[in-house]
């Protein structure tokens, strides 16, 4: 490999190291607000809930059905 393009890897390595320390600063700076994956979980938090409500609706409603065709 050249010198040329060894220096050329290095100034890439650097560039990406400080883009790399920028985006974590700024993460740490803005705590604010939800990220995606957090409103993906709560999403899925609330959809599993509501689905083992339907389910256990469900199983009322048809046990009770079933009682009312037994004599």
């Amino acid at each position: 490999m050249t010198l040329y393009l060894q220096e050329n890897h290095m100034e890439e390595i650097r560039i990406l190291v400080i883009w790399l320390k920028a985006r974590l600063a700024e993460r740490e700076r803005d705590e604010r607000g939800f990220t995606a994956v957090e409103w993906l979980l709560i999403a899925l938090g609330v959809i599993t809930i509501a689905g083992i409500a339907v389910a256990a609706i469900k199983a009322y409603v048809t046990g009770q059905t079933n009682k009312l065709g037994q004599p």
